[in-house]
């Protein structure tokens, strides 16, 4: 009778699960239940979301779950989320009639800590700001293979994924784009240190069509923070490391929505350190977050948020070979010792605080949001600045041994040891000194010396509308307009007299006053060198048209868009008198863009996807004026960039092998650049700009990510990256400048000469190692606990070339204007050549231990990069100083030149070590 009973209590349980499932599939649902992996436990409370669509549910008591589409459709994406667990991601699942998924396993993760640490990483300024910028920005990182390895084993290196700048990147934050006008490359800093808070992001690799926007070759990062997407309750986070920060302490409360109608959100973190893992490199930073979220109802969200995060940290410089074997790896020359304590001369600060408003509706076939961000701030950067004084930069070429070396007059090998030596005492900033110079005894004297800062206050408005509207079943439309409104206010600001009474602001080549209507004499605080103010506005609307079908999907989509850049002066420079001053006429660039693809599914397991791309794009505001410090001249004969670009992959997700497949084609065409140095060119020598136009770059390349399960504890995984990145025209170069009456002076008055074509075309440019290949193995024991090593090999990588090299210039002699022939002619193929740096090898060592019993999750996270403590460098960049070949050839002769390539040194052994713990 027991037993009867048992089996027609089974059997009713049975007929209704069968039932409600029917019912499910005639609604084309989706069911399951979620499991710990290793346990068998099911898991309650994961988010279980359906991509895009507007439609989640959390798991029951029982780990089970029923999603049904608000609309009726036939594939979907589908997402598990769960605090201290990976994220598990499916896609291209059909329902139409309606599927069982039955038991979903879900993996620990304490690796999170890891990921986490990735930002501030690529946040250092081991690079220049230009370049650092343009290598980051992995946060897309999320679950596809080949771009986790990039992210956590490739960055150390400034790999780049296919080779792209981060302007080619879009980033959203809660609706509204993060990338800036100066350079077109997100601003971390605006959310960095708030890890616990912009975990859900939503990222489209390369062309694929995005949720956010029209979107970037290198693929689009959707971030969204509000009291509805982060788990709640508390979470505390303290973190050591000898990287960028020592420690970090980081906390957040999220109320979450509940059966309330309203959630409140709050985070905040603090990063410092004395010093990072480069000498003299202080850093300090924190962040706070407030959001509030109403909900009234499923269908409608109201969020506001807003960010203030604070940056500030010293920054490092790239050596020649000679100050490397002279310093070491870590050696940085931008410090020194002032009353016992560390001064770097070359601070970076930033702090734009943001607040964004969103409203965002879900309906059963129509989805629409509305957002809008105000972001006011200032970044700068200070410099150590001489006047009539000797330069006080430790690696000034006049104070090594290489300056002897190559004396015109043969080698002095006393005074390069003395050199030497000299050196050795005394590597670093002297402030004292300069504190004695500026004095002198004199309760009146002019600075010698000053600490100057370049500043930028932004003020910025933003509003974005999107909407998606499903037509019928397989027919979805998505549209969107964008508002951006910016005024950039860029000055020089007197920091430090470092003692003096005051300081003459004068142009120090030219002895021309910087600034004719105010007073000569600047006091600390004032502004000094340039004032002036760039006006930004830009509007862009996109529209797109997608297919959803059994087999596959297709869309197309087009966007439109204008922008328009304006100077306004507010210093009278004495050099351009009728154009420093007042507002200039205004460049206004009217763009395009139209990109297209679709997927084949060929079983269930196997699918292929194609996307191809062609748009018209401004110009970055850095490279639309000649010099907007002096005056308001635009680059003559600029265009707006046209880009096109095309990619195939092929995905594989088997029961123990998952791979993506990837190949790549990309033409940036009518680039421009603007660079500022001093040079001794075959004209004269002068401090010039130099501008480039017409240049194009090619990206081409294959992609490869697997993952292997050997066994349920056992996971291997390899990518492989082989790229060829190269300039594809010849540029049109000519450099301006401020005509000179002393001997070898630049002297044609007109303050410009075209120099012609720069011969780069087949050459490589700089943009990060092009190939690479990592081995990864990684072993979960039965007691939360991991252990995983990867093996990492990069090559390809050169140093960004001098474009005057390129040109007939250099082939000029600067005393006759004849060109030079014999043996100086036969070296010029030598001064032409870009020798590739030497492959980097990187063993990275990583391990954790999770603890959950029920509402508390601790994890223990601990990464040692690399292991073996290997030396490499991780770029470089030719100098331009040497613009005539005599010049460059006469540095070459000893083998230890003064003007050799600078180089970025990569960082050695470095540990990070993580501790969380999460809490109702």
């Amino acid at each position: 009778m027991l037993l009867f009973r048992l089996f027609r209590k089974t059997l009713c349980h049975g007929l209704v699960l069968w039932v409600s499932f029917g019912l499910g599939a005639q609604q084309s649902g989706l069911r399951g239940k979620v499991v710990d992996a290793h346990s068998g436990e099911v898991l309650r409370g994961v988010q279980v979301k359906l991509t895009g669509q507007g439609t989640e549910v959390l798991t029951d008591s029982r780990g089970i779950f029923f999603l049904t589409p608000q609309r009726p459709l036939t594939l979907v994406n589908c997402s598990f989320f769960l605090e201290g667990y990976a994220d598990r991601a499916f896609t291209k699942l059909d329902i139409s009639r309606g599927l069982d998924m039955g038991i979903i396993a879900m993996e620990p993760e304490p690796e999170q800590a890891f990921k986490e640490n990735l930002i501030p990483l690529s946040e250092t300024d081991v690079f220049e700001e230009d370049v650092i910028e343009g290598s980051s920005g992995f946060l897309h990182a999320g679950r596809d293979i080949f771009l986790n390895r990039a992210a956590f084993d490739f960055s150390p290196a400034f790999f780049r994924i296919r080779g792209y700048d981060n302007r080619n990147a879009a980033v959203f934050l809660n609706g509204i784009p993060m990338n800036r006008f100066s350079n077109g490359r997100p601003q971390w800093n605006t959310w960095g240190g708030l890890n616990d808070v912009t975990r859900n992001q939503q990222y489209s690799i390369g062309l694929q069509p995005s949720e956010a926007g029209f979107g970037g070759v290198m693929g689009t990062t959707a971030i969204h923070i509000s009291p509805a997407t982060v788990r709640e309750g508390f979470r505390l986070t303290v973190s050591a490391s000898n990287r960028n920060y020592g420690g970090r302490l980081m906390a957040t409360y999220n109320s979450g929505m509940g059966k309330g109608k309203w959630g409140f959100l709050t985070s905040m973190s603090k990063r410092a350190a004395g010093q990072g893992y480069m000498e003299g490199t202080p850093y300090d930073a924190y962040s706070v977050l407030g959001g509030i979220a109403f909900k009234p109802d499923p269908q409608h969200e109201v969020t506001l948020v807003g960010i203030y995060a604070s940056n500030l940290r010293g920054r490092s410089s790239a050596l020649t070979a000679e100050t490397l074997a002279l310093g070491g790896r870590l050696y940085n020359p931008y410090w020194g010792w002032q009353g016992g304590k560390v001064r770097n001369s070359r601070m970076r600060y930033i702090a734009e605080p943001f607040i964004g408003l969103r409203y965002h509706y879900s309906g059963p076939t129509l989805r629409y949001s509305m957002a809008a961000a105000y972001r006011e701030g200032i970044q700068f950067r200070t410099r150590l600045s001489y006047f009539n004084a000797p330069n006080p930069d430790p690696v000034y070429y006049r104070n090594l041994p290489s300056f002897y070396w190559n004396s015109p007059v043969g080698p002095n090998l006393q005074s390069a040891e003395a050199a030497r030596e000299g050196f050795a005492g005394s590597s670093q900033i002297d402030w004292e000194g300069i504190y004695r110079v500026n004095t002198r005894g004199k309760p009146d004297q002019e600075a010698s010396y000053i600490l100057q800062a370049d500043c930028s206050e932004e003020k910025q408005f933003s509003g974005n509308i999107f909407a998606a509207w499903d037509i019928t079943r397989v027919w979805r439309l998505r549209a969107g307009a964008l508002l951006q409104q910016s005024t950039i206010q860029n000055y020089g600001r007197l920091d430090d007299l470092l003692g003096a009474a005051f300081h003459q602001d004068a142009d120090p080549f030219s002895a021309t006053r910087n600034d004719l209507e105010g007073s000569p004499e600047k006091k600390q605080g004032d502004r000094i060198g340039y004032d002036y103010n760039i006006g930004v506005s830009q509007w862009q609307t996109f529209v797109a048209l997608e297919f959803s079908g059994a087999k596959g999907t297709a869309y197309i989509s087009g966007q439109a868009g204008k922008t328009r850049y304006q100077r306004t002066g507010n210093f009278l420079n004495e050099k351009y008198p009728e154009a420093s001053l007042g507002t200039g006429k205004h460049r206004v660039f009217e763009d395009y863009g139209v990109k297209g693809g679709g997927s084949y599914q060929i079983t269930g397991r196997h699918w292929l996807q194609i996307n191809s791309a062609f748009l018209r794009r401004p110009p970055v505001l850095r490279n639309v004026f000649i010099n907007p410090r002096e005056h308001r001249g635009f680059v003559e004969n600029l265009e707006s960039e046209s880009l096109a670009s095309a990619e195939v992959s092929y995905f594989l997700r088997g029961t123990v092998l998952t791979s993506r497949l990837s190949g790549y084609y990309t033409r940036v065409m009518d680039q421009s650049r603007v660079n500022f140095f001093f040079s001794d060119t075959g004209h004269g020598s002068g401090f010039i700009q130099e501008i480039a136009t017409g240049m194009d770059v090619l990206h081409k390349g294959i992609e490869l990510g697997m993952e292997l399960d050997l066994s349920p504890s056992v996971q291997l995984s390899t990518a492989v990256a082989l790229g060829e990145f190269t300039y594809a025209s010849d540029p049109d170069l000519k450099m301006y400048f401020l005509p000179g009456d002393q001997p070898g002076d630049i002297r044609q008055a007109e303050g410009s000469l075209s120099l012609g074509p720069a011969a780069l075309k087949g050459h490589p440019f700089s943009a990060g190692p092009s190939r690479a290949f990592s081995l990864g193995l990684h072993y979960r024991g039965s007691a939360y606990w991991w252990v995983g090593t990867t093996l990492n090999y990069l090559s390809g990588q050169y140093p960004s070339p001098s474009f005057l090299r390129h040109t007939r210039s250099f082939l000029l002699d600067p005393e006759t204007g004849d060109e030079w022939d014999g043996i100086l002619r036969e070296q010029y193929p030598k001064a032409l050549r870009q020798q590739e740096l030497p492959p980097v090898y990187l063993l990275n060592l990583l391990g954790g231990k999770s603890w959950k019993k029920g509402p508390n999750y601790v994890s223990l996270f601990l990464s040692v990069a690399n292991l073996l403590d290997s030396f490499y460098l991780s770029g470089g960049y030719q100098s331009g100083r040497n613009g005539n070949l005599k010049q460059w050839y006469e540095d070459q002769l000893s083998g230890n030149p003064s003007f050799g390539p600078r180089y970025w040194p990569g960082f050695g052994r470095t540990f990070f070590i993580n501790l969380s713990w999460s809490f109702l």
